[in-house]
């Protein structure tokens, strides 16, 4: 049987930045529609949900980081 090798470090946050990319461009546009839609003139949605997505983000972060210090041990 073959020893299960360690995945690179790299290759665990390697997609991190896509993944932050792709969630607050979405917030953005999700936001920008639904103040036009609701015609917000302070981007209320925009904020809304740009806080939403950096907590996603954060989120995301504390669980691929943990499962990385919990395969080292």
């Amino acid at each position: 049987m073959k020893k299960r090798e360690k995945p690179n470090r790299w290759l665990i946050f390697s997609s991190l930045a896509f993944q932050i990319a792709l969630i607050m461009w979405s917030a953005i546009r999700l936001g920008q529609y639904l103040d036009e839609k609701f015609l917000s003139t302070e981007n209320q949605f925009v904020l809304l949900l740009c806080s939403v997505g950096l907590v996603a983000i954060l989120w995301m972060i504390y669980k691929q980081s943990k499962r990385f210090w919990n395969e080292e041990k």
